[in-house]
């Protein structure tokens, strides 16, 4: 028996992305058994989408919530699913016709139960092939996974022959792009102290769940990206925000062991690098901007541990 699908979608203030994501799980060639969207800005969802949903067979449940937080907003549609897999989406995304059908076959095959989460990869608006090859080389030199944690499930787990090549280890899924089984929903929640842009979130929840469920990567699997305006902070904001949330990240969900800490600081010094050195020849602002607010925000914290060493205050 096939398991049964919970699709969550928080939304804050974008009625027309909201409707074409709802639109293209209504597409799918496997249905949902409900969808839950948390609505915590100050427009209502467009009045369609309840009569659409219904109509197409899928339990429909709105929920509201008067602070904006997507992570807070997640943990109440995960408190909420009843399916046996809980989708984690977001109102930007939209996914291709068979997706929800080969995920569920994937879950159906690990009849252990042993996969507790499958993440698949995010398609991001068409950008030229060069530019995006110059910034996938760039980014390689300072990935998020050097600092992870030193224990992670999937590592042990050994996968049935239907799914060999075709789901590998994953140190972190990303939230857009998630999914997980109920008893891993039901145990692990996102850290809601992280408001506004809840850059980190995904990474964080991952590396608490991936010491105890397995989480794993479907590399033929896909969501598109359908970036709104201004739904990211500005870019020196963005790099004070990078620093923060890795920070945490790594001070509560990575072990926070010295090792991880030097990871952590190559990380910065190798991205204030690229993003200052990408932008000096492509002449786009928004990449020092960036830099400079890493740079300032490592400052800030310097200063303050400084004080803190000095005088105890």
């Amino acid at each position: 028996m096939r398991p049964s699908l919970s699709v969550i979608l928080p939304t804050h203030d974008r009625p027309e992305h909201l409707l074409r994501a709802v639109e293209s799980i209504l597409s799918q060639t496997r249905l949902p058994c409900e969808l839950i969207i948390v609505n915590d800005g100050r427009q209502e969802i467009p009045p369609q989408i309840a009569p659409k949903v219904r109509a197409a067979g899928v339990s429909f449940r709105l929920e509201r919530r008067s602070k904006p937080s997507a992570t807070a907003s997640r943990n109440l549609g995960l408190s909420l699913a009843a399916g046996d897999v809980v989708v984690l989406g977001e109102d930007d995304v939209t996914y291709p016709p068979d997706y929800f059908h080969r995920l569920t076959e994937m879950y159906e095959a690990d009849t252990e139960h042993r996969i507790g989460g499958i993440g698949a990869s995010v398609l991001e608006p068409e950008q030229r092939r060069l530019g995006r090859r110059i910034w996938e080389a760039a980014m390689a030199l300072a990935p998020h996974s050097r600092f992870t944690p030193r224990t992670w499930a999937a590592r042990y787990v050994g996968l049935p022959p239907a799914l060999r090549g075709r789901l590998a280890p994953a140190h972190y899924l990303m939230g857009g792009a998630m999914s997980l089984r109920r008893s891993v929903a039901a145990e692990f929640r996102f850290e809601d102290s992280f408001r506004g842009y809840t850059y980190g979130e995904d990474m964080e929840f991952s590396f608490r769940a991936g010491r105890r469920f397995a989480l794993f990567f479907a590399p033929g699997l896909a969501i598109h990206h359908c970036p709104a305006p201004g739904g990211r902070p500005d870019m020196r904001a963005f790099g004070r925000l990078y620093v923060e949330r890795m920070s945490y990240v790594v001070a509560r969900s990575a072990g926070g062991g010295v090792g991880s800490w030097l990871l952590l600081g190559h990380n910065f010094l190798a991205r204030i690098v690229i993003f200052l050195t990408l932008g000096a020849f492509t002449r786009r602002r928004l990449m020092p901007a960036f830099a400079v607010g890493m740079i300032a925000e490592l400052l800030s914290r310097a200063k303050r541990a400084i004080r803190k060493f000095l005088c105890g205050c």
